[in-house]
């Protein structure tokens, strides 16, 4: 054992990469096209989880510090629930126009980025294509192979422009035609239904100091929720992340009530209840 027979057949050399058949039949009525699959798009609606923690967590603060400081100064419950529901509906809105405009804006930008490497592209063909090549002499291709590659790309619009943005600018061009709703709706949604946890403890027939601090249990178990949804869709430990959102929430609102309780006073005016 160990030792080779002489008798044994020699063992035939691995095959070279240029003797190993990879085309599929048929291969060439594919037209080229830039790669999608499942996984990039479900990756897509995983990122929306970035509007769901950002939207119940100002959502949850926001109304939070309202409430409970309008319940502390009023003794009224009626007082909480206009305010808490303003406060929804302003905020809501607000949010979900605001990630609509910025998503715009964004595409705007990306939009004229890419107008602007078309022209780029359409005046000095030359320079861009050794720049293409540049770029994948960065990734270890040799210059024989890049420009063989490039060459190649430049028989396809399309995705040419698609490696030149992606390789330039760091950006996908897809992001252009992203124009859906998804995100907006989803801020607002989240906001709403972030808002809405604080609100619910006065519903429960207590004091208003003790739905004060119910309000704030709704709070705190609604950030951490929120964050172990998060941790399901990474590699992070859910609850952990729970109780990291949930721990930065309670920073926030903390650093806010020592602000309404102590900055006033400095110019002469009486502290704010900024959570009660």
């Amino acid at each position: 054992m160990g030792l080779m027979n002489d008798a044994d057949p020699p063992v035939a050399p691995d095959p070279v990469v240029s003797d190993v058949v990879v085309d599929v039949p048929g291969w060439q009525q594919v037209r080229p096209r830039i790669p999608d699959t499942q996984q990039r798009r479900t990756l897509e609606k995983h990122r929306s989880i970035r509007e769901i923690v950002f939207g119940v967590q100002d959502g949850i603060l926001t109304t939070l510090g309202i409430i409970t400081g309008v319940g502390v100064a009023e003794g009224d419950r009626s007082a909480v629930y206009i305010t808490g529901f303003l406060a929804l509906l302003a905020g809501a809105l607000s949010m979900a126009v605001g990630e609509y405009l910025g998503r715009k804006s964004e595409r705007e930008v990306i939009v004229a980025t890419i107008a602007m490497e078309k022209r780029e592209m359409a005046a000095d063909p030359q320079a861009e294509f050794a720049e293409q090549v540049a770029y994948y002499k960065l990734k270890g291709f040799s210059a024989d192979e890049s420009q063989m590659i490039v060459r190649r790309l430049t028989q396809h619009p399309d995705i040419y422009l698609y490696e030149m943005m992606r390789d330039e600018f760091g950006i996908d061009p897809r992001e252009a035609e992203d124009s859906g709703l998804r995100g907006p709706i989803a801020m607002g949604a989240s906001f709403a239904a972030g808002s809405l946890l604080p609100i619910l403890a006065f519903l429960v027939p207590l004091t208003i100091t003790l739905s004060s601090f119910l309000s704030l249990a709704f709070a705190v178990a609604g950030l951490f929720a929120v964050g172990f949804y998060a941790g399901t869709l990474s590699d992070r430990n859910p609850f952990a992340k729970g109780c990291e959102v949930a721990l930065f929430g309670c920073g926030v609102f903390v650093l806010s009530y020592l602000a309404g309780h102590y900055v006033p006073p400095l110019f002469g005016h009486a502290a704010v209840g900024v959570g009660g």
